[in-house]
């Protein structure tokens, strides 16, 4: 009985420590167990070179990570500064069918496969591509060469690669 009762008191803290909603903390162990960029000022991450991201809503659960298969819903747009929130003319969304393809196994741009690792399911993503990391200078469809593109990304679901 004595056995019972230490066993039920080490699960029950165990899980309402896993359950604790503290979002700094969520950020850090992300950031320490995936080499994750941090948010700088205004709420940006450089990625890299031509790549910056922004979270329009956090997400839960753990990063994504090379290896993963993430399904998305996703919206494109061209890159334009002088449009509201700089969304030129719409491209692209994935609709009712969500985007799906594994991170680091050149299935997409170059871009996603950088911007994508990191993300949280259920975590809401702005990507700002330039040319290089994307089409580059043949372009594809209404896509012109070189240019920069703005991504809005869901990440709904990931899922381990076997």
């Amino acid at each position: 009985m004595k056995f019972m009762f230490i066993f039920t008191t080490f699960f029950t803290i165990l899980f309402l420590s896993a359950c604790e909603n503290n979002e700094d903390r969520e950020m850090t162990v992300k950031s320490e167990n995936t080499n994750c960029e941090t948010l700088d000022e205004s709420a940006q991450i450089q990625i890299t070179s031509g790549l910056k991201a922004r979270i329009l809503k956090k997400g839960f659960g753990r990063a994504a990570v090379n290896g993963d298969y993430a399904k998305t819903n996703v919206w494109l747009w061209l890159y334009d500064e002088s449009k509201e929130n700089n969304r030129g003319k719409f491209i692209w969304e994935s609709g009712s069918r969500p985007f799906e393809f594994q991170l680091g196994a050149n299935q997409v741009i170059k871009g996603w496969d950088l911007g994508v690792p990191c993300m949280l399911e259920g975590e809401f993503r702005e990507l700002i591509i330039e040319g290089d990391l994307a089409y580059g200078s043949s372009g594809a469809g209404e896509i012109p060469p070189n240019a920069t593109l703005l991504f809005e990304i869901e990440l709904i679901k990931l899922s381990a690669s076997d």
